[in-house]
């Protein structure tokens, strides 16, 4: 079944390995995903420029970098989220509406998978980005609104110093994500949509294909081409 929403997690590193890696990359990336545009376009580079919600890491990618540097572990300077509801199913909910639920969507994900792993919320930074897809076929480009999310390398744990957070998908930590992220949107989507949303996503036979290639760095083109 295709799914409803995307999510992935990658982190930076302290060591500098190569181009996009270490402080350097962490500090590049946090710039970008501040002045990218809604769009095409990147916004004017100004102090005063608010792109990010702050939940404790910062409200300009300055601050979100210094505090992921206080706060990294031993491997992880940073780690960097993506959360992305499906852009069919977005077009079914009020456009008032969207905005919002990706806002509580991002919020409600974050703050339940830290404590499914036994751990305290720890600080964190996201923004919203706006963009339009890319259609194989000749059908309208939708709406593709998603967050990336910014956490440090450590969180807080009861009882106990800032503990190192490690994802990893042998112990199934890629799995609780995308479970939780796909409850939560589910449940907003019955609520705001009802549940004809759900013929959507009826199953249908499969056709094997080959296993798509993964993007790596943080070029959001490599994951969401237009």
């Amino acid at each position: 079944m295709k799914a409803i929403i995307v999510t992935d997690f990658a982190y930076k590193g302290p060591k500098r390995k190569g181009r996009g890696t270490g402080h350097q990359g962490l500090r590049a990336t946090l710039k970008y995903l501040q002045y990218r545009d809604n769009r095409n376009q990147h916004i004017q580079q100004d102090e005063d420029t608010e792109r990010w919600v702050d939940n404790g890491l910062g409200q300009h990618y300055r601050a979100i970098f210094e505090n992921c540097d206080k706060l990294q572990s031993k491997h992880v300077l940073g780690w960097t989220w993506v959360i992305s509801p499906a852009p069919d199913l977005m077009a079914l909910v009020p456009e008032d509406d969207r905005r919002d639920l990706v806002v509580d969507l991002t919020e409600r994900i974050v703050e339940e998978y830290y404590t499914s792993r036994g751990f305290e919320v720890p600080e964190y930074s996201y923004v919203l980005h706006d963009r339009l897809t890319k259609p194989e076929d000749d059908s309208e480009p939708l709406q593709q609104l998603h967050t990336h999310v910014v956490l440090p390398g450590t969180a807080p744990l009861a009882g106990s110093d800032r503990q190192a957070v490690y994802n990893n998908k042998e112990k199934g930590h890629d799995a609780l994500f995308r479970d939780i992220a796909s409850r939560h949107f589910s449940e907003a989507l019955d609520r705001l949509v009802g549940p004809e949303w759900h013929k959507l996503r009826e199953e249908a036979p499969t056709i094997e294909q080959p296993e798509p290639s993964v993007p790596s760095g943080d070029n959001l083109d490599d994951w969401f081409p237009r």
